[in-house]
């Protein structure tokens, strides 16, 4: 694509009294220069000298290839000969573009055409540099490209914002504003945003944004939370935030990044956890019944005998005179028996606990964080978790399913517990801290919900009670043996009064 070229009549300038050719190519609308046939530059306008910013001085001490880059100079030397031998009217570089020199530095690409015009002095070159073609040409690029990005965030379901952290305001597009609720406002402040956050959520917006915002960090947001609807705030929108932070002399200074709505992901992930429940529960009950029936049959055939041997020994006690050789034969019969119905079940706990407890070092703050999140993602409830992990812990030598299925117990039982009495600012708090005259690491798990009264903390642990309706009583009691089995102790905490409060105890490694 070439501009049109500007026409020099030389002769017809001649003939007009009083007028240059230097005012008539001023005069001209186009960026033009006027070279000798060795290249150096003689006229330019002002059109060019803004294109290149360059005075009318400065130029005509310069060469044309001088606003060439260096890497493209050979070959702008070739086009330069093969237009003196044979001079005419043409466009130069094919239809691609001429890369040239600011002076500046910097590059910019040009439509150029050429014209030979013929002086008293000798022939000379007309160059016509036309850069809005190009600049139309960059213009159209960018709006496919914004084209192509509005499609894609619009099959994706984002929202993009570009947070100022300095003056905390938020720039939303049209579907984060959506999102938001913010009535097609596209402006919003951090205040603003923080209050439609649902409020057991904030804490976690919180230290994410805030480990975002450390200039010694990765710069990297990612977090998941709520987001309130409507003035009553009983509906909620679930979403996901990923953004980077920009710093300037250690101080964040620019958040940018994207928001999806995750809501029926969350909702789709929430009925998975209710059959993955349902089905935990089923398989609980059968793993009772199974060692029921187990116990019932390794202690029946003793049982029985046991009977048929005391009822011999009472009734010969009721036939007058006592035969001792039959009683003693009888009782003796009995504690056998006795003895036999002990061994049986010491064999059966031997055969169900075969193969020992697996342990290794492990880090108990990660393994509680890495368990709070699970219990978050899991939808477990509508809770506010405060963690309290002692920095600088030593490892702990224990097994990590078993450790992962202790605190996920006590976790689960405290949301129910706060469920059923419908807590409002249901908290769980998990903390750890160092028993060091032990070499133990402490544990405690609890909530502020209804509490334990004292007859029900006596019999927690033991196997099959339960408070609960649905509950069969064989959650506390595998917890306690699972500590017990990774040499620690589990207990509940009987004189709290806030809350349910269990704690329990590692060695460390």
């Amino acid at each position: 694509m070439h501009s049109s070229e500007p026409s020099v009549d030389v002769d017809a300038a001649d003939r007009m009294s009083g007028i240059s050719l230097h005012m008539l190519f001023t005069a001209l609308p186009e960026a033009c220069l006027l070279v000798d046939h060795s290249g150096r530059v003689l006229l330019t306008n002002p059109a060019v000298q803004d294109l290149f910013g360059y005075t009318e001085a400065e130029f005509c001490t310069l060469e044309i290839e001088s606003l060439i880059p260096a890497r493209f100079r050979k070959h702008h030397r070739s086009y330069l000969n093969a237009f003196l031998a044979n001079p005419g009217k043409r466009s130069l570089g094919d239809g691609k573009g001429l890369v040239m020199l600011r002076r500046d530095g910097q590059e910019l690409t040009v439509d150029i055409a050429l014209s030979p015009i013929v002086l008293p002095t000798g022939l000379c070159i007309l160059v016509t540099l036309d850069a809005a073609a190009r600049r139309r040409q960059a213009e159209q690029a960018l709006r496919i490209s914004e084209e192509r990005l509005l499609l894609a965030k619009q099959a994706a379901g984002l929202g993009v914002f570009d947070c100022d952290c300095r003056r905390k305001v938020i720039y939303c597009d049209d579907r984060l504003s959506e999102i938001c609720g913010n009535g097609g406002g596209r402006i919003i402040s951090h205040d603003a945003f923080l209050a439609i956050i649902h409020p057991n959520d904030r804490p976690l917006f919180g230290n994410a944004l805030e480990q975002a915002t450390n200039p010694d960090g990765e710069g990297r947001l990612h977090v998941e939370f709520r987001l309130r609807q409507n003035a009553t705030h009983q509906a909620s929108r679930w979403v996901v935030i990923v953004g980077r932070v920009h710093f300037k002399a250690r101080q964040a200074t620019r958040l940018v990044g994207t928001v999806r709505d995750i809501t029926e992901r969350k909702i789709f992930e929430n009925n998975l956890l209710v059959q993955r429940n349902e089905t935990e529960t089923f398989f609980r009950q059968q793993v009772a019944l199974s060692t029921a029936s187990a116990i019932a049959h390794q202690l029946n055939s003793p049982l029985t005998a046991i009977s048929i041997y005391s009822e011999v020994a009472l009734r010969t006690m009721q036939q007058g005179p006592l035969e001792m050789d039959k009683m003693k034969c009888a009782l003796e019969a009995c504690v056998m028996q006795a003895q036999l119905a002990g061994r049986s079940l010491h064999e059966l706990l031997v055969f169900l606990q075969k193969g020992g407890v697996q342990t290794e070092a492990l880090d108990l703050n990660a393994i509680v964080t890495g368990v709070l999140k699970d219990a978050r993602d899991a939808a477990l409830g509508e809770f506010i978790l405060l963690p309290e992990l002692q920095a600088n812990l030593p490892a702990v030598h224990a097994n990590r399913v078993h450790l992962q299925k202790v605190l996920l117990n006590l976790i689960g039982n405290a949301i129910e517990a706060m469920r059923a009495v419908c807590i409002a600012d249901a908290a769980i708090t998990v903390r750890t801290e160092s028993l060091t005259e032990q070499s133990m690491a402490k544990v405690t798990v609890q909530d502020n919900g209804p509490g334990l009264d004292q007859e029900v903390a006596r019999h927690v642990f033991e196997p099959f009670f339960t408070t609960k309706p649905t509950g069969i009583g064989i959650g506390l009691p595998i917890c306690h043996a699972l500590i017990e089995a990774n040499g620690g102790h589990l207990w509940v905490d009987a004189d709290y009064r806030q809350g349910a409060r269990f704690c329990f105890t590692l060695p460390f490694a």
